[in-house]
Order: structure tokens, then sequence, then C-alpha cells
């Protein structure tokens, strides 16, 4: 299988991750919707699920042998129409990534992380499809965050506080615009969150449509 990093190396991840978890580490998230379904996805989208929500131990598995398609069923191309976002959809190279060192931030949150990766026109666009045991999805994808919005390490504090207490099915949207997390529904323990990354640090989509496309993605993270 292909295997990713989350970027920056060791350091800077290690200081992204430390900085949020002394800031946070008085505060506990919202784990509303953990063994159930919650998050109703956009304009009232989905509810009409015929599987289950996503577990830790499905994004492991997925993790471990991704194959060559997106394991996680999002249909990429009919959330981008219904999000407005011209251009078509190819999918691209699909990655997975399991704890290899008892300092990477996977090990630490005992967790795993799925990378699918498309274009939607000439943009890249990534899925990230984490989930951890330990702690909040979203924090272990800090840094892909930061590198990918270009958020000053304050800004990155303030939305890692923020992530933290948004709804599960909400998606968080970065303040330059290409970047949203969103916690998902959790089949039994755990926490799992998609992260989407679109564009090279900016992106010709509106604030509205990237936020309207992780929250129809979001709503098809299924299993």
């Amino acid at each position: 299988m292909g295997e990713r990093k989350i970027p920056g190396g060791g350091w800077t991840v290690a200081v992204v991750v430390a900085a949020v978890l002394a800031s946070c580490s008085q505060r506990g998230g919202d784990d509303s919707g953990s063994g159930a379904e919650h998050g109703g996805g956009a304009n009232g989208a989905g509810n009409r699920h015929t599987s289950a929500p996503l577990s830790v131990a499905a994004v492991e598995r997925m993790a471990a042998k991704p194959g060559t398609d997106c394991p996680v069923r999002y249909d990429v191309a009919e959330a981008a129409h219904a999000a407005g976002a011209k251009g078509a959809v190819t999918p691209g190279s699909v990655e997975g990534e399991l704890p290899d060192g008892a300092d990477s931030p996977l090990a630490r949150s005992d967790g795993a992380l799925v990378d699918c990766g498309y274009r939607l026109g000439k943009e890249r666009l990534h899925l990230f499809t984490i989930g951890v045991r330990k702690g909040h999805a979203v924090n272990v994808l800090l840094p892909q965050i930061q590198h990918d919005a270009r958020l000053p390490m304050d800004d990155l504090l303030g939305y890692a506080d923020r992530a933290q207490q948004t709804k599960r099915g909400e998606p968080l949207l970065t303040p330059s615009g290409n970047v949203a997390a969103v916690r998902l529904p959790v089949s039994g323990e755990g926490d799992v969150a998609l992260v989407v990354s679109i564009g090279d640090r900016d992106t010709r989509l509106t604030r509205g449509q990237v936020t309207d496309l992780a929250a129809r993605l979001a709503d098809r993270a299924r299993r």
C-alpha cells in the first residue's frame, strides 16, 4: 500500500500537537454521536442510510489495505455537483497510514488515517479520514490543516479549540476557506473525523461551496 506522512516532520508535528493538547487539556470535547448516528448532513441530505457509521476499527482496516479506490463510500462527484462546484472529478491516489513509532501522533492517539486524492477540475482535492481511540481525531491532522491552510500557530490553536466544540456533522472551515474539518458519527468508542482540503492553500470555490461539499461528503462517510 502507499504510505503517507503527516507533513512538517517529527519536530513540527510534535510542537503543534503538544501546543494543542496543552491549550485544550482542560476542556472536554462534545462526544455527541458516539455509538449512534447524529448529524443530518447538508440541506437535509442523507438520513436514509442502509450502512453503519464508521468505527475506528473500520478506519484501521481501510488504512492497512486501502486498495486503488477510496475505501470510504464518498460520492465525490455527486457531492461536488450538489455543492455547485464546477469541473470533472477524477480519482487519484489512495493511501493509508498506521502508527509507525511510539512518538508519532497516530501512535499517541492509537489511530489510523486514510487519504483519498482527487482532482476537481484543475484543483487537487484530498479527503482525509482519521479514526482514533484516544483524544480527538481532528487534532492528529492539525499539522496537515496548518500546512494546507497556511495557519499561524495562534489561529491553529483557536481552530483546534472550536473543532472540539463543533457538533458532529457540522463542517468547520479554516480562515483560508480551502480546508474544512467535520467530526463524524462514530460506531463504538473513539472519535472519527473527515478533513477536506482543496486547492493549493486557496481555492476557486466559495466558502459556502467548500462548507456544503464537506457536509455532503461527511453525510456519506459510511462503511
